[in-house]
């Protein structure tokens, strides 16, 4: 493969189709070979395609946007650079390691070293991480090291990663949604050889399974010749919140007992069933004239995450080993008509239509619903914004119906990755970086302090976290941040509360849960055009399509 040519592309020119970036191109060179988009990313408003092709020649193209649209006009730049590539696609930042022996993170380091260490987030986790970052530098023995931190928007995060795959960081986040593909790919560092297990048994142990991978089987999690490459960032159970003090003047103004609402609903170890959690929005939201606008223009909720209704009905998208759909399963379809009943039924969400005009965290900042979701990285926000009201979580509501079904947050996840190409000392210096932001008991302590997240230390999570030991979260909301550390622990087979991986983590590809929400959307599953049980047996096919696809890309 020859890396050929980058072509450039205005923004302006591509948003004539109607979408933000192009869904679909065919590229060829000299009438004879197509070629292949590499990487793709928004940069200063122009967009950028890194091409592979096995042919060099005189280029003309052609654009095309997906659903038929207009032809884009074609302004193009054809920049022609030079350089061997192996592979294609995410391979082209893999290939093998690099020369020099294993230096333990915990040698000192003689020799100056810069690393450029990746990660994303809101402006407040931007700074909570160059803090720490500060603080690892400052720390004795890590004077020859320097770190260069970058904070990068969550939404334009991967696209910035791919677009910089011939030349990684060192260190970089990498979500859990998109591991697979970029292991599979020997973009990242077996890093199995800079950490004891001893270390590892600190954290939770479903954390670092999450990011062990055999790549003779193509299988994630821990086994027989399975690596280890990245360390847990943080696990974030996405749970109930509700605003306690929007949640009181209501109960009062409807003369409801606080005392009964409290025992019976919003209780942090007992989980609501559906029936009761759609009873509980419907005794508080003001709607005379059952027309599904508020009087008050205060929701009960204001959206609902379709994991967990999927996960807290004992269903799933597809099987163990993610090869065979199960939309059609009834409990994955009564998990989606739950939700669409909450709008359609009870008129309690916030339909469909002015979601798309305000996200969920927003609408309960503003105080425009009494319930929506948040994990444990939202407090750093919340806190910094001084928010006027006083919140709390609780688990998720669950199926009370179905027998098998359990309380079943999903619970997020990112790694601390390395690239296959940091040599010898780089790697040295990024794994005593991951190491420290990973498992440090002072940088944990400080992450939670920051209200950042649970942290990975058990011991620390399951105590000092847990019952404010250390006093550093005195008269800080949640109060029942208990039920983060549940849903993270719920393991048991008595524990009715727990949580799960989110089901992209499993694929190799992430971009089939997109589709799926933009398929029941257009077929008007929350307006009430078809029924769950219509849209997804009609849907089956293409996903069963999907998951074979992405099956066969693993070998």
């Amino acid at each position: 493969m020859i890396f050929q040519t980058i072509f450039y592309h205005t923004q302006g020119e591509i948003s004539r189709c109607g979408y933000k970036k192009p869904d679909y191109f065919n590229i060829y060179i000299t009438k004879t070979t197509n070629i292949t988009i590499f990487n793709f990313v928004l940069d200063g408003g122009h967009y950028w395609f890194i091409i592979m092709s096995d042919k060099v020649g005189e280029i003309r193209q052609k654009a095309d946007c997906r659903k038929g649209r207009k032809n884009m006009k074609k302004r193009w730049l054809a920049v022609v650079l030079a350089g061997a590539l192996a592979g294609a696609s995410l391979a082209g930042c893999s290939g093998s390691d690099p020369q020099g022996p294993i230096i333990s993170p915990e040698d000192p380091i003689e020799e100056e070293v810069t690393i450029n260490f990746w990660g994303w987030g809101d402006l407040a986790e931007q700074q909570n991480y160059q803090t720490l970052v500060n603080q690892f530098m400052a720390e004795e023995g890590n004077e020859n090291i320097t770190v260069i931190y970058r904070g990068i928007n969550s939404a334009t995060y991967m696209t910035t990663l791919r677009a910089s795959a011939r030349n990684l960081p060192e260190l970089f986040y990498m979500p859990d949604y998109d591991f697979l593909e970029w292991v599979s790919a020997g973009s990242l560092k077996d890093i199995s050889a800079y950490v004891e297990e001893e270390e590892l048994s600190q954290l939770w142990p479903q954390a670092v399974d999450e990011y062990y991978y055999n790549p003779d089987t193509a299988t994630l999690g821990q086994s027989e010749g399975a690596g280890l490459y990245g360390l847990p960032k943080d696990l974030g159970p996405f749970t109930l919140v509700y605003n306690k003090s929007l949640l009181d003047a209501r109960i009062e103004q409807k003369g409801l007992d606080a005392d009964e609402i409290y025992a019976e609903y919003l209780t942090p170890t007992q989980a609501m069933t559906w029936e009761k959690f759609r009873t509980l929005l419907k005794m508080l939201v003001n709607d005379a004239n059952n027309d599904g606008t508020p009087d008050d223009s205060v929701y009960g909720i204001s959206h609902y995450e379709i994991e967990t209704a999927v996960y807290s009905n004992n269903a799933n998208f597809f099987n163990d080993d993610a090869s065979e759909q199960r939309i059609t399963d009834q409990n994955f379809i009564d998990a989606l008509q739950f939700i669409a009943d909450l709008t359609l039924v009870d008129h309690v969400m916030v339909p469909s239509a002015l979601q798309s005009d305000m996200d969920g965290f927003t609408r309960f900042v503003n105080q425009q619903c009494i319930f929506s979701f948040m994990g444990p990285w939202d407090c750093a926000q919340f806190w910094g914004f001084d928010i006027p009201f006083t919140y709390n979580i609780l688990p998720v509501p669950y199926n009370g119906e179905n027998p098998d079904a359990m309380s079943t947050a999903w619970v997020g996840s990112m790694g601390y990755c390395v690239s296959a190409r940091a040599n010898s000392l780089q790697t040295a210096a990024a794994m005593r970086l991951a190491k420290y932001l990973c498992m440090n008991e002072e940088a944990q302590r400080e992450f939670y302090e920051l209200g950042q997240q649970v942290p990975n230390l058990v011991s620390m999570a399951t105590d000092e976290y847990l019952n404010d030991t250390q006093g550093l979260l005195e008269g800080k909301d949640p109060a029942d941040r208990s039920v983060w550390v549940d849903t993270i622990n719920g393991t048991s087979d008595t524990d009715r509360i727990g949580g799960k991986v989110r089901p992209r983590y499993y694929t190799y590809s992430s971009g089939w849960y997109d589709d799926f929400l933009t398929y029941i959307d257009e077929q008007g599953l929350w307006t009430g055009e078809r029924t769950a049980e219509q849209i997804c047996k009609a849907y089956a096919p293409s996903f069963q399509s999907a998951l074979t696809e992405m099956k066969a890309n693993l070998g």
